[in-house]
């Protein structure tokens, strides 16, 4: 049996009947949120300090820029950037949330957890606080948590928050990995069946140790650095190490988990691949999506995607690419959206979502004028129209 070829464990809400039981209902997605540093690498500046060019880069990964946090910034402040945006948009306060999970790749501690700096930082109570390790599958582990502790009791609501700054989990005179990262953060927010947002109806979850070496860290053998790099390349590395990885083997494994996690769900919830409204992937190479979707035979615009502008943001890509695509009216009420996401360990996550009033809170300093322009164009037009009907 090869890598990616294992069962994962299948979960679905169901309603209570004679014949199953108890209703096992699914929780509710309340909000999502997300966060992004200021800095914006395009691979032309890339291309001033490392041996590549705008060309290899973007033909191999589909990435042309991504995001990099200053040296100034914290994971922690990136982490709270993204669950207040989530907060705010549901208009909850953190003294209203229960539990925090966290999950980081590229950490800056091993202890104390995130999640309990960010408990305190966000002044939510004194309950569960706790990081999961899942790598970029580890959005979808948290959401899973959430739906146990809500079901068990433990919890009313939760806040599920990925943050990553992988620029200091790079070696940044390595191309091969250098210009695969990008930093950003987001959050769901989470509360049970009688919450309003997007309903959960299946989760699948696995692992596969086999390929534990495929894809790992080592520690970072430190050299002297030209003068002429961005200070953001000299920042101390997460944890003394650097991101190794099996280039094939990990792309082997990646589009065919990918493949089965969209049709497990779908078969889940008896329906099938071609009737989900989209399909929200790990963002971790234009290749991987492309070939997934060719298998699943969807057409790849189904895929939602940032890939090009943010880069792999392992375990916060996916709140990142489901909060845009809502903020582009790509999710709409009543839609099924399937989040899948495979890393290391080597891991897998899947979550089918029907679609509700789900809130989205962005924090996003480089396209908040943008979006303000949009909106702005959006209320002429409309204003434009009121007029047209008036005369």
């Amino acid at each position: 049996m090869s890598l990616g070829d294992a069962m994962g464990s299948v979960w679905r809400a169901q309603p209570g009947n004679a014949a199953t039981g108890p209703a096992v209902p699914g929780c509710r997605v309340m909000a999502v949120g997300s966060a992004l540093p200021q800095i914006v690498v395009s691979n032309a500046e890339v291309e001033h300090f490392l041996d590549t060019s705008d060309e290899w880069i973007s033909s191999r990964t589909g990435i042309r820029e991504r995001r990099v946090a200053s040296p100034e910034e914290t994971l922690l402040q990136l982490a709270a950037r993204a669950a207040r945006a989530a907060l705010a948009a549901a208009g909850v306060e953190a003294a209203e949330v229960d539990t925090v999970i966290c999950s980081s790749s590229s950490p800056d501690e091993t202890f104390p957890s995130l999640a309990c700096r960010l408990q305190a930082d966000l002044g939510c109570p004194h309950g569960p606080a706790f990081d999961v390790q899942a790598a970029c599958s580890g959005a979808i582990y948290g959401l899973a948590l959430a739906q146990a502790l809500i079901h068990t009791g433990l919890s009313r609501r939760v806040l599920v928050v990925a943050a990553e700054i992988f620029s200091r989990l790079v070696d940044w005179s390595d191309r091969s990995t250098a210009v695969l990262f990008g930093d950003g953060a987001g959050a769901f927010l989470v509360g049970g069946p009688d919450a309003g947002g997007s309903e959960l109806l299946a989760i699948d979850l696995g692992a596969d140790g086999r390929g534990a070496l495929a894809l790992g860290t080592l520690p970072f053998q430190a050299t002297s650095q030209p003068t002429d790099r961005p200070g953001y390349t000299a920042s101390p590395r997460a944890l003394g190490r650097v991101v190794t990885m099996n280039g094939r083997e990990v792309f082997r494994f990646s589009t065919k988990i990918l493949e089965q996690v969209v049709a497990r769900l779908a078969e889940a919830v008896g329906s099938s691949p071609d009737q989900l409204t989209m399909v929200v992937p790990h963002q971790a190479n234009s290749r991987i999506l492309a070939t997934a979707a060719g298998r699943l035979e969807l057409p790849l615009e189904r895929f939602a995607g940032n890939l090009e502008r943010l880069g792999n943001t392992s375990s916060a890509s996916i709140p990142l690419a489901l909060a845009e695509a809502a903020e582009q009216g790509r999710c709409q009420s009543g839609d099924l959206i399937c989040l899948v996401a495979f890393g290391a360990g080597l891991t897998w996550g899947g979550l089918l979502l029907r679609w509700g009033s789900t809130a989205i809170g962005i924090d996003d300093p480089v396209g908040l004028e943008a979006r303000s322009q949009k909106h702005l164009g959006r209320a002429l037009n409309e204003a434009g129209t009121g007029e047209e009907e008036r005369g």
